[in-house]
């Protein structure tokens, strides 16, 4: 039955990749996956780090305050706000800028804060001494602390009267703690793991959805990519009229068979390599972020996920096998088109049957599957069309479980050998038929009748 099959299906694979758009997007695909997260982790931890409230230090040891409005205010006040690196400030008061810069140039880490009323606010300048050692940056990182208390900087150049300005400068602790923390006096702050624990958490529910949502996009991609061609590949050799030389050489069968895992294998090469770079790009990305000494909450959450029951190696097993056989199951109802066609005109038209389970399946997941990811419906995954889309997602994120996903699995592979074998069952019993147009039903129809 499979004579020749090993010659079909190597000639249809060297095809397949063998050209100049195949090696292209495998490339530039396989690169931007690789590049992407660990451009989108180093960014996001330089951001994480910019909105870091910790002001980098000013190098003032006084700072020389001129207020026109009220010159009498003592500002020693603002070290009590526990801002890290401005707690130790000198603050003096002076009547004039000019009393204040002459004092202000015996010395090398001295500031000139100078408070002026604009209209209805309150203007603050910063101005750096000659010969200062403080740089222009340093003195742009005390106008941060400024901008960061400017209420309380405010209140104290205004000179509203306020009998316990210290206290409202006090500064506020505050503190995370679950329930179990709670009452064992332990917070997140000082127990590091249940503090990732609470980020991967986070991380779980967005993960989620992003891995159902991608599998079933890729899937959808790859199978409409490569199962629309098949078809075409297979009513090749009717078109050009060298049916009848092949088959001398090749048993029909071998011929769909070697046809169609050729052109899936080279679809299947392209997934696994964006699947590897995918990968490398995160593990990139993490070894970046923990190089900077920063930390993000998808790291967390990545250390944490065979605690979770998410990526176990049982898992992945049965998801790989069901996306090969959920791409097969699909790509056998191509067959099943370009086995009753004659041309590709005839397969272009009988191919509609694998769009529409196509489709059918897609929005049936996207409409009732994503809505609640942890609850999906079990039907989906024992229902071999839908179950394609859907089954990998949930054996890879531990939604299902392990007898149940084994049970799907072979539900699925028993079908798409089902439907394999019956696509290569009409191949032969079509291949040398010359009478009029035939439609699926009625070519399943003389492939089960007695005549």
């Amino acid at each position: 039955m499979f004579k020749n099959f090993d010659k079909v299906f190597k000639y249809t694979f060297k095809n397949q990749t063998n050209t100049k758009s195949y090696k292209s997007m495998l490339i530039v695909v396989s690169l931007i996956l690789l590049i992407l997260p660990a451009a989108i982790m180093a960014i996001a931890n330089k951001v994480k780090k910019d909105d870091d409230n910790t002001i980098k230090p000013s190098g003032a040891s006084a700072v020389y305050v001129v207020n026109d409005v009220t010159p009498d205010v003592d500002y020693d006040v603002l070290n009590y706000l526990g801002v890290e690196n401005y707690d130790h400030i000198k603050y003096m008061t002076y009547d004039s800028m000019d009393e204040a810069l002459e004092v202000a140039n015996y010395g090398t880490d001295v500031l000139v804060l100078h408070f002026e009323k604009d209209e209805d606010e309150m203007k603050a300048t910063i101005v750096v001494p000659e010969g200062s050692s403080i740089s222009e940056d340093d003195a742009d990182h005390f106008n941060d602390f400024i901008d960061q208390n400017e209420t309380m900087v405010a209140l104290l150049a205004s000179g509203i009267p306020m009998a316990n300005l210290g206290q409202m400068s006090m500064p506020v602790d505050g503190d995370i703690y679950t329930v179990s923390g709670f009452q064992n006096g332990e917070s997140l702050m000082e127990n590091k793991e249940a503090a990732e624990a609470v980020e991967a958490n986070a991380v779980k529910s967005v993960f989620q959805y992003l891995v159902v949502y991608g599998t079933m996009m890729v899937l959808y991609m790859v199978i409409l990519m490569y199962g629309n061609g098949i078809s075409a590949h297979v009513v090749m050799e009717k078109e050009s009229k060298l049916m009848d030389t092949m088959l001398i050489s090749v048993h029909p069968e071998a011929l769909v068979f070697g046809k169609m895992l050729g052109v899936l294998a080279a679809g299947f090469l392209q997934i696994f390599c964006w699947g590897i770079s995918l990968v490398l790009g995160f593990v990139l990305g993490t070894i970046l972020v923990e190089s900077m000494g920063g930390s993000l909450g998808i790291i967390s959450f990545f250390k944490s996920m065979t605690g979770m029951g998410i990526f176990t190696i049982p898992g992945i097993i049965l998801a790989v096998v069901a996306i090969v056989f959920g791409v097969i199951l699909y790509s056998s109802l191509s067959c099943l088109a370009g086995s009753i066609s004659n041309n590709r005109e005839e397969a272009a038209t009988n191919n509609s049957i694998f769009i529409i389970v196509l489709l059918a399946s897609f929005y049936i997941v996207l409409f009732c599957g994503l809505s609640d990811i942890s609850n999906m419906p079990i039907w989906m995954m024992f229902v071999p069309p839908v179950a394609a889309m859907v089954l990998p997602a949930a054996l890879l994120l531990g939604t299902i479980p392990l007898a149940s996903g084994i049970l799907a699995v072979v539900l699925l592979v028993a079908v798409t050998l089902a439907l394999t074998i019956l696509a290569g069952k009409l191949y032969k019993m079509m291949s040398l038929y010359k009478g009029n147009k035939v439609k699926l039903s009625k070519a399943i129809g003389m492939l089960f009748s007695k005549a």
